[in-house]
């Protein structure tokens, strides 16, 4: 019985004429059906009261697991000039428990905490990984030419397949292949593995000498570069069917995904040698839509020996180092080479990124093992950038962006071949900096980040382990 119930039971009084209980007040008796004298009766506020004070108190015997406290002053609101008055009799009782405190925000992505450890992988060197879809496994390639799948829990090696060619780096395409790029002029094909089909050979895309570089299309074809043989194709897959073939006129290590005008375009990035020195750079834009393919190409000179690079997150830029220059350049895609702006950075850069919704780029410098923080600001012709410097611990080997463009972990290996030094920084925040600096194995080849940054990985050449960061 609810507490207003057992309040009404409770308020009865014997009729005049049979004695039978009838309700407080009632002008009738429901037994013998006699009219009742007037009585006095408690006004309908000291009713009302009652009724308030039962309840509250049902309340306060029957919750045990909220011990009563004292409640919090009150607070005046804006604009209620009543708030501050005193309570009126019928708010005077027992005071309900304090609600409970809630439960703090999570820390911001700079503040994280991370930890470190380690997972084994036996008698054989990790070269490159990748994290699945959902973040649970990690996708290594080994120098005995294997791919292998390890849990992130428990460590263990649930799959193993046996590609052409070792895997000096891979990529996770459409959350279900993986593409293995081995950096040898002599390698013509990009074996392909499904995930879904690890008892199945992998997909050879014949792309010609020097595979540079592979990017996934949003039709579900996927573009191929390579340096060697300076060609640009495009593949159906799971069938590997070959679409289309361009031939440029350097040698094309980077492509990238942009919006030109408005419209999807491919940006494919490369140079040419003299003597063994860079020569010239140039970024090729065109329509991988188009048919023939690369039938709309225009090319925009953009330096002398450019290295890795990132994409704005609207697709509207793009921003690079030059390794010769000791520059890093923020290219429009859209318009003319009058619309990049160029700034110094530090000595030896050898990759850039786009951080914090495009307000900053930040390049990693390998000779000065720094970082430079960028200044992006508005896209305006020839307006200067502010440069920072962040020191690393270590020289960096390569940089891994995490999706949201958030957090940037670098691999501290050095760029000996193979590495052998140790070590990752996790750059973050707004403006970026240094966040945390942690111990790996020996021989820090590469890294990689789950989508939804939960995890990082760094594959440890020299001490044949994956550190996986929490």
């Amino acid at each position: 019985m609810s507490a207003l119930e057992l309040t009404r039971a409770e308020r009865r009084q014997p009729c005049a004429s049979c004695k039978q209980p009838i309700l407080e007040g009632a002008r009738k008796c429901k037994h013998c059906k006699q009219w009742q004298p007037d009585r006095a009766r408690a006004p309908r506020s000291a009713v009302i009261m009652a009724i308030a004070l039962t309840s509250v108190f049902s309340v306060i015997v029957t919750t045990r697991e909220s011990p009563v406290g004292e409640a919090p002053p009150l607070t005046t609101l804006p604009g209620d000039g009543a708030s501050s008055a005193e309570p009126s009799p019928a708010a005077v009782g027992p005071e309900p428990p304090p609600a409970p405190a809630p439960a703090p925000p999570p820390p911001p992505t700079e503040k994280r905490t991370w930890k470190a450890r380690e997972i084994k992988m036996g008698d054989v060197h990790p070269l490159d990984l990748a994290f699945s879809k959902d973040g649970k496994s990690l996708y290594v390639s080994a120098d005995d030419a294997t791919i292998r799948e390890y849990q992130i829990e428990t460590g263990e090696m649930v799959h193993k397949a046996s590609v052409p060619a070792k895997g000096d780096r891979i990529e996770l395409l459409f959350d279900r292949y993986i593409a293995v790029l081995r950096r040898d002029e002599r390698a013509s094909r990009v074996p392909v593995l499904d995930t879904t089909r690890w008892d199945y050979d992998p997909v050879l895309l014949e792309v010609g000498a020097g595979p540079g570089d592979i990017r996934e299309l949003e039709d579900g074809t996927v573009v191929v570069a390579t340096t060697a043989s300076q060609r640009v194709s495009r593949f159906l897959l799971p069938s590997g069917r070959q679409l289309g073939d361009i031939k440029l006129p350097q040698s094309t290590g980077q492509l990238f995904y942009v919006k030109s005008d408005g419209h999807a375009a491919l940006a494919a990035l490369g140079g040419m040698t003299h003597a063994g020195r860079p020569a010239g750079a140039w970024v090729d834009l065109f329509d991988p839509a188009e048919s023939p393919f690369g039938a709309t190409r225009r090319s925009v000179a953009v330096g002398r020996d450019p290295r890795s690079g990132s994409v704005t997150a609207d697709g509207s830029a793009i921003f690079f180092p030059d390794f010769a220059s000791n520059t890093a350049t923020l290219m429009p895609v859209s318009g003319s080479s009058e619309n990049m702006r160029t700034t110094d950075v530090g000595q030896g850069p050898i990759a850039g990124f786009v951080m914090a919704g495009d307000q900053f780029g930040v390049t990693l410098n390998a000779t000065a093992r720094t970082a430079s923080v960028v200044e992006l600001g508005p896209t305006t012709p020839n307006k200067q950038m502010r440069v920072s410097t962040l020191m690393l611990s270590g020289e960096p080997r390569m940089g891994r962006l995490s999706r949201d463009g958030s957090t940037l972990f670098v691999s501290l290996g050095g760029l000996e071949e193979p590495p052998r030094a140790e070590g990752v920084a996790i750059i973050a925040g707004d403006p970026p900096e240094i966040v945390d600096t942690l111990p790996t194995g020996k021989g820090a080849i590469s890294v990689a980040a789950a989508n939804d940054l939960s995890r990082a990985a760094v594959a440890n050449y020299f001490a044949k382990s994956i550190t996986v960061l929490e």
